[in-house]
């Protein structure tokens, strides 16, 4: 079960890492859900579910997956909410979401990678937050305006 948890966990990762920034750029110009951001919708469960099933294997060092694997799976529920409904400041939910799932991703692919690094953790999280808050309050005047029928 291991085995097989952990090759879908990395595959899932793999195409979630690809598909988020996609998903991002594409649902922000079409203002609304797109297949990008379906398929990064359902990476990032994948990748949520088998972090969970791992987890207990190695509770003593990877306790910490437990509540980074539901608030991220969260986000990305909170992007693809904002993109079904476009309106006001939805732009804002897409990029939270879809982008606070984005460095979740990125902070666990970090933290596994140089696991005596306890300050690595840091640097996608306020990269990336920095990044999408600009994105934020700094909006491209395409995704507050209402998309064009045949776009």
């Amino acid at each position: 079960m291991r085995d097989v948890a952990l090759v879908l966990h990395v595959v899932a990762g793999v195409v979630a890492v690809v598909f988020g920034p996609l998903a991002i750029v594409l649902t922000l110009r079409r203002h609304g859900l797109t297949w990008a951001g379906e398929v990064y919708h359902w990476a990032i469960a994948l990748v949520c579910l088998t972090a969970l099933v791992l987890v207990p294997y190695d509770w003593s060092q990877l306790w910490v997956f437990w509540p980074i694997s539901v608030a991220t799976y969260l986000f990305v529920y909170l992007g693809q909410r904002a993109a079904e409904a476009p309106g006001g400041l939805w732009y804002r939910g897409v990029l939270r979401g879809y982008g606070g799932g984005w460095i979740a991703l990125w902070t666990a692919i970090v933290v596994v990678s140089l696991p005596h690094q306890a300050w690595s953790w840091v640097i996608p999280i306020v990269v990336g937050s920095a990044v999408v808050e600009w994105l934020c309050f700094k909006p491209s005047p395409d995704w507050t305006h209402e998309a064009q029928p045949g776009n």
